[in-house]
């Protein structure tokens, strides 16, 4: 940020004052504190998770949503592939090489999305407007915190960490449902984000509400239509 706006502040402010945000990432994005908050809490937040869990529960729970195993072999197969430390090691990897990849993606289409509005902006900026449009995923983390220091049971399914999914709140489709994990993955700081993208298109492009809310939308809506159509198709 600029040296009006600390990185530290502007934590506080893409909430409560975002187009101050915005405003700076042209000068000094800072792009590297929100990506680093969601990697480091979210590798912590999986490394408590698998200390935690009951995993021997947690094993059978996961080998009992494959119907295909149902013999004993496949089964021990599945124990010795399904390990405390290989479900962790995928974990930390997703936080280290999905969270970046994904916002390096959604930087991507914003390049695209903003020469097309007319805003003929840098990668390093709009990289630096994802990772902070995307800022309020970062409430996940201490949320799911919670979930885990407040369990009645160390029988916690990793879905029950976050109580603000669509999943969650409304649905509740069991883990036999083909939707299960798309439902988990919408979230209420889905919708957040969404809304504070628009709020920095709009305010570096200068085009209207609806404009700005469509292509702010576009690259959740698109992921989540062909998630939808995947299952729907195959089942999964």
């Amino acid at each position: 940020m600029d040296t009006s706006l600390p990185a530290s502040q502007a934590l506080l402010s893409i909430f409560t004052e975002p187009r101050r945000v915005f405003d700076a990432i042209p000068q000094r994005n800072m792009a590297l504190l929100p990506v680093g908050l969601a990697v480091l809490g979210n590798v912590a937040l999986w490394v408590w998770y698998y200390q935690m869990v009951d995993f021997a529960w947690l094993q059978e729970r996961l080998i009992a949503q494959n119907v295909a195993l149902v013999d004993d072999a496949s089964r021990q197969a599945a124990q010795s592939v399904l390990s405390r430390s290989s479900l962790l090691a995928l974990s930390v990897a997703g936080a280290l090489v999905a969270v970046p990849a994904l916002l390096a993606a959604m930087a991507a289409y914003f390049l695209i999305a903003g020469k097309v509005l007319g805003q003929g902006r840098s990668y390093r900026q709009w990289f630096g407007f994802v990772a902070w449009g995307t800022a309020p995923t970062l409430l996940l983390i201490p949320v799911m915190a919670l979930q885990i220091a407040l369990a009645r049971s160390n029988q916690l399914a990793p879905e029950a960490l976050n109580p603000l999914s669509l999943n969650q709140l409304l649905v509740h489709a069991t883990e036999t449902s083909p939707w299960h994990g798309l439902l988990n993955s919408l979230n209420l700081t889905t919708v957040w984000s969404v809304g504070l993208l628009a709020i920095g298109l709009r305010h570096w492009t200068g085009r209207s509400w609806p404009t700005a809310v469509a292509a702010a939308l576009l690259p959740f809506a698109a992921t989540y239509a062909c998630w939808a159509v995947k299952i729907a198709a195959v089942g999964a």
